[in-house]
């Protein structure tokens, strides 16, 4: 009896050990001949800490706040939003235009044309629409829609990714070009360059500061994790910029004796932050997609596995007809949570104060949206 179970299951451990060593040949010259989408491509691998829990008297659903279109007109990407002195509403599309929105009338119109991606949004204490565009660079547009390069360059290199945008009230911008691997020039149009800079866990990103007065752009911060959200402290002492591929917060000291340092606000964020503003009650607005639990647990820790992810067609690692909801955390300047509002969809890419409400941005949807604070 014994010699006729054995020989089944000496059958049964050869076919598993067989299909397991033509799986890993397969997997082998996958990762092998084809090439990754940019070159050359070497992941570094990283455990994420997990992230932090809000207490649940805190939390909020995104629902109970009543998120509706701000007009029935289409955007395609929306991403930031600014509010001029009479109070029309501005975005950039994909297609590289400034659209502006009259909301009491309902009526959109393209206010300029900026090429490449525009991004972050804020308007300059002299009424100039300041504009992070990926792509081209740091630019200035007028109240009649002329538009100016401000910066295209820094440090010697191109800025090829200028993210998002912050400006004080000397004029001062300070600015965040994510990534000098993962963007448009490299990878064409795609629907998340985060997700490349994820895969190979490098800081490819820096801060970056252009002064009015002298027209100079420099470095303040380089070797960033896709440092996305930039805002600026009520009392100008410091910049905090968000790198969405970290999961953290990190500050930059503009005064002081800890002038020209940088130090870790927040670690282990629940999201992947994107646009970082600042409430009316001079609180802190931070949009965040959710985290993707497999991409933390099985492709991050292991370079094995980012080789193979890389090297998937991105349809197959981003949906986009089932986009990636998200969140808003309410924050103080020392780092406290006030609120984390969740569960929407799709995720929210910056959060902008107007008329007592949020105007909401989005990366990949077609409205820009609006919804009332929550109560604290």
């Amino acid at each position: 009896m014994r010699t006729r179970l054995r020989r089944p299951l000496k059958l049964l451990v050869i076919g598993v050990t067989a299909f397991v060593v033509l799986l890993v040949v397969l997997v082998t010259g996958f990762v092998v001949f084809r090439d990754p989408p940019v070159e050359p491509f070497e992941p570094v691998a990283w455990d994420p800490v997990a992230g932090f829990a809000v207490p649940s008297e805190k939390i909020d659903g995104v629902a109970a706040a009543g998120i509706a279109p701000l007009v029935d007109e289409v955007v395609d990407g929306p991403e930031d939003l600014a509010v001029d002195t009479a109070g029309r509403v501005y975005t950039g599309d994909r297609q590289g235009r400034i659209l502006r929105v009259d909301p009491d009338h309902g009526r959109m119109e393209v206010f300029a044309t900026v090429g490449g991606r525009p991004l972050g949004l804020v308007f300059a204490p002299d009424r100039h629409l300041i504009v992070a565009n990926h792509g081209v660079g740091l630019q200035s547009v007028s109240p009649t829609g002329e538009v100016t390069l401000l910066a295209g360059t820094a440090g010697g290199t191109p800025i090829r990714f200028a993210n998002d945008v912050a400006v004080t009230a000397d004029g001062t911008v300070y600015f965040s070009d994510a990534s000098a691997e993962h963007h448009r020039a490299a990878l064409g149009d795609v629907s998340s360059y985060a997700l490349y800079d994820f895969l190979e866990g490098r800081p490819h990103g820096r801060l970056l500061r252009y002064e009015p007065a002298t027209l100079r752009t420099t470095e303040l911060l380089t070797g960033l994790y896709f440092p996305n959200g930039v805002v600026v402290t009520n009392d100008g002492a410091a910049v905090l910029v968000a790198e969405s591929t970290r999961y953290r917060i990190t500050r930059y000291w503009l005064g002081g004796g800890r002038a020209g340092s940088s130090d870790v606000l927040m670690d282990g964020l629940p999201g992947v932050a994107d646009g970082f503003t600042r409430d009316t009650d001079g609180t802190l607005l931070l949009a965040m997609y959710d985290r993707v639990p497999a991409l933390d647990r099985y492709v991050l820790p292991s370079g094995w596995a980012r080789h193979l992810a890389v090297r998937l067609p991105q349809s197959m690692l981003v949906d986009e007809d089932n986009p990636q909801p998200g969140s808003i955390l309410v924050l103080t300047e020392a780092g406290e949570v006030v609120r984390h509002i969740v569960a929407a969809r799709p995720a929210v890419a910056n959060v902008v104060p107007y008329q007592g409400r949020w105007l909401l941005g989005s990366l990949t949807g077609n409205r820009i949206r609006v919804m009332s604070p929550p109560a604290v």
